[in-house]
């Protein structure tokens, strides 16, 4: 393993594909006597009711398999002091959670055979439907996540929105025999990533690894995410919130993905411009005016594509002025590009930060599933600092005037009428930006 020095997190010290597809990456970080498990299994989302489906069975994973009950199966994680949590999103379906460093065999055993046959009953279907569809309903209230569908359809339109964001109905219609089948379909090895890190004996865990997830079928591999479309700037959007008293915006405008050699570039201009407590946004719309304490900038990575977004928070009574101010300050990026000190400052920051971050075991862990799955190589977190020191002021410029020009962006504010009032200049809910 390679060190922390100079702020260079490790690399990995194995990084192999099993002859099923399942790619193995173990990374020894010896802290404490734990190992992270993180498990992404690609889940691509193609029809409407789908996304409901993967995260139905995403519950379902861990409630027990088909040699054991939900009681039993816990009680199995506890003896050995793991714990394992499942999620899915339209793209991937993942297992995060760790163990004691001693029983990561027996836990990987364990996850083996959820893997292979979980307990799809009847019953736990319909009890974990149920509590799947209360979820959706009670996001439906919540300001950021209205934003955020909002947003998609915004981007996306209606059809491609529906495909990957589940309703209470579409939760409400899926079947046993359906997640059956979606198992059964998209849950193989061939395009898998498993990755621990943690205190552990590298060619032990890769033997371990084998031994147990070889016989893991490769499944049809084809389950490959689609890669989002170009989307167009445009006014953002007002989504109606009656009485809120505060409005949450949100803009978005398409950028480079991460395995673009211009990235780093765009990391550094965004950081420069919203993505740290010392850019030009937050002084100017936090420190200077006094509009919104949570704001900021940063760019959404997905498989081939990212999406570089501006958020902020802000009084009622401020969001005409807020986003004045947004736009001024993308002006100004595109037409005033971060100085040379800007650009260290960005520079230190992007370093610093990130292995502080991803110092802890964990966070390592959930950093290089990620990345994995959006296609960078596992050696990507341990030469970001290099690769950020070889970016030249010049090119953080470049993508600064590329693609921060505010015309680019759409977006949508969700909003009481009359915070939005001033903005609306017709009655198809667009804004005037």
């Amino acid at each position: 393993m390679t060190g922390f020095a100079y702020g260079r997190l490790p690399l990995p010290d194995a990084d192999i594909t099993l002859d099923n597809g399942l790619r193995v990456v173990v990374c020894s970080v010896p802290v404490v006597p734990l190992v992270e498990i993180r498990l992404t299994v690609p889940c691509a989302v193609t029809a409407p009711g789908e996304a409901a489906l993967c995260q139905l069975l995403a519950a379902l994973l861990l409630g027990g398999t088909a040699h054991r009950d939900a009681d039993s199966y816990d009680t199995a994680l506890a003896a050995h002091g793991a714990t394992l949590a499942a999620a899915a999103d339209s793209r991937k379906l993942t297992v995060t959670g760790h163990t004691m460093a001693d029983a990561l065999p027996a836990v990987l055993a364990l996850l083996t055979e959820t893997v292979h046959e979980p307990r799809l009953t009847e019953d736990a279907v319909v009890r974990e439907r149920e509590r799947l569809v209360r979820r959706i309903q009670l996001a439906t209230h919540q300001p950021a996540a209205l934003a955020q569908h909002a947003l998609l359809r915004r981007r996306y339109g209606e059809q491609r929105a529906a495909r990957v964001q589940p309703t209470p109905e579409l939760a409400a219609a899926c079947t046993p025999d359906a997640v059956a089948r979606l198992h059964a379909r998209r849950l193989g090895a061939r395009g898998a990533v498993l990755v621990l890190v943690g205190d552990l004996r590298p060619d032990d865990a890769v033997a371990t690894v084998t031994e147990m997830f070889g016989a893991w079928a490769p499944g049809p591999g084809d389950d490959v995410p689609e890669v989002p479309p170009w989307f167009p700037g445009g006014p953002p959007r007002w989504v109606s919130r009656p009485g809120a008293v505060q409005s949450v915006i949100r803009l978005a405008a398409p950028a480079l993905p991460r395995t673009d050699p211009g990235y780093p570039a765009l990391h550094l201009a965004q950081l420069a411009f919203g993505g740290s407590f010392a850019s030009r946004l937050v002084a100017r719309l936090r420190e200077d005016k006094g509009y919104a304490y949570q704001l900021g900038s940063g760019v959404e990575s997905v498989p081939g594509a990212s999406t570089l977004m501006v958020e902020a928070d802000t009084a009622a009574e401020h969001t005409v002025a807020a986003l004045a101010v947004i736009r001024e300050e993308l002006e100004r990026m595109a037409a005033d590009p971060p100085s040379a000190a800007e650009v260290d400052a960005a520079r230190s920051y992007a370093v610093g930060s990130t292995a502080t971050a991803l110092s802890a075991p964990g966070a390592l862990a959930s950093a290089l599933a990620n990345l994995l799955h959006v296609g960078v190589g596992s050696d990507w977190l341990h030469n970001w600092g290099p690769l950020l020191e070889g970016v030249a002021h010049a090119e953080v410029g470049e993508a600064a005037h590329r693609f921060f020009r505010p015309d680019d962006f759409t977006g949508v504010i969700v909003a009481d009428e009359a915070a939005v009032a001033p903005l609306r200049g017709g009655t198809d809910g667009e804004l005037d930006f």
